[in-house]
């Protein structure tokens, strides 16, 4: 390992490397949200030579200028989604942990103990003073697995779209929160967990949605609701048109016979437990258990399945039965959906003044900025309802008390 710590080391050294490189950035705290935190570090490899780029530990001299990441063919980075807080994405970055994922590859690479040791003391900059050889030896972990990676979108989209969520925060009476998502998840569908909030599943009950309210003078806060989003992504994947001008689950309610509420709980339970033969004469749900009974065939014949839309692989676990693998991909292909839906919306509204501020698996929430209002909105819900998937428009001065709208 070459430590740089002076520019003209930096720009001589980075000008040296080969097209390929692996990139683990260290941010100082272990403690803050990546946007909130600085760089501490930065060790780049072509796979012969490291580089190890300091900006703030205490071990060595420090440089200032950036890396300049278009000199290379491929920068697989460790930690993409919070490496794009500090550097603006390029199309040759990927993600080294979700690219492992797309493939079911291991991913996991164990912390080094003296992380969680400073985690627990609260150090409020810990990498800054943890050794560089300790880094190193972390940065080794990730370089072991790094080797015969093919380039995927899903490795871009996930964390580029996930880190504009993040970005923009939660404006609340009291200051910015601010969300991080983990796309590392059976199902590829994100948790969202920080400071001891569950953001992706706030409780409607109570005032904690009440803090949440526009950053902007005048603004308001939308929210897009996808009406009955799994009934209608199943029906795709099944080739079963559902109406656009009544709502999926009162379509369903109307051929069990059954009121909505009572409707609800029979669909629910064929959908995530297996269909039940009395339901098998209602087309939806015959032709929903057929293609349960194909895909675990395809399973059970290769041990292997892969999303509809981004073709991320499931491999064989012992654990899975047919109902199981048929939720992952319902779950996967709900939120590879809605992963492309954000990268357009991002070059749809990026002039714009409107935020993005919270993605809630069947629902997005946006700080809406008064010039640009109902218009904004109603272009952003011509791209959420592409393909036949109608939203519910919600407006409110705060999260918790929201009201429907039509447009």
């Amino acid at each position: 390992m070459k430590i740089v710590d002076t520019n003209e080391r930096l720009h001589k050294r980075i000008s040296a490397l080969s097209s390929k490189v692996l990139v683990f950035p260290i941010l100082t705290s272990l403690e803050k949200h990546p946007h909130l935190s600085r760089v501490s570090c930065i060790i780049i490899s072509d796979g012969d030579t490291d580089l190890f780029v300091n900006y703030n530990n205490i071990d060595a001299s420090c440089v200032t200028d950036p890396i300049d990441f278009s000199l290379f063919e491929e920068v697989c980075v460790v930690g993409l989604k919070e490496f794009l807080h500090h550097y603006d994405f390029l199309p040759n970055m990927f993600d080294l942990e979700m690219e492992l994922f797309h493939q079911a590859r291991d991913f996991e690479v164990d912390e080094k103990p003296i992380y969680t040791i400073f985690r627990r003391r609260k150090a409020p900059k810990a990498n800054d003073l943890i050794p560089i050889w300790k880094h190193y030896e972390q940065f080794q972990e990730w370089k072991s697995i790094w080797s015969d990676l093919t380039p995927s979108k899903f490795s871009q989209l996930y964390p580029t779209g996930l880190q504009w969520m993040e970005s923009s925060g939660l404006h609340t009476d009291n200051g910015m929160e601010y969300t991080q998502y983990n796309m590392l998840t059976t199902t590829s569908r994100p948790s969202n967990t920080f400071g001891g909030v569950n953001y992706a599943a706030l409780p409607k009950d109570g005032d904690i949605r009440k803090r949440f309210i526009s950053r902007f003078e005048g603004g308001k806060l939308y929210q897009l609701d996808f009406d009955g989003y799994h009934i209608r992504l199943i029906g795709k994947l099944i080739g079963v048109d559902i109406p656009l001008d009544i709502k999926a689950h009162k379509w369903l309610a109307d051929q069990y016979g059954a009121d909505l509420k009572d409707a609800k709980a029979i669909t629910f339970r064929q959908l995530y437990g297996g269909v039940q033969d009395e339901y098998k004469h209602i087309p939806f749900f015959s032709k929903t258990a057929q293609y349960i009974e194909t895909l675990w065939g395809e399973f059970t014949r290769n041990g292997e399945v892969h999303t509809p839309l981004l073709k991320r692989k499931l491999t064989f676990d012992k654990d899975l039965n047919k109902n199981k693998v048929f939720n992952y991909i319902l779950q996967s292909v709900e939120t590879e959906r809605n992963i492309l839906i954000l990268e357009k919306l991002s070059k749809m509204i990026s002039s714009r003044k409107s935020l993005p501020i919270l993605y809630t698996y069947d629902s997005i929430l946006f700080d809406v900025h008064p010039e640009d209002g109902n218009e904004l909105i109603l272009e952003i819900k011509k791209v959420m309802e592409s393909d036949g998937f109608p939203t519910d428009v919600e407006i409110g001065d705060n999260y918790k008390d929201m009201v429907k709208v039509e447009l």
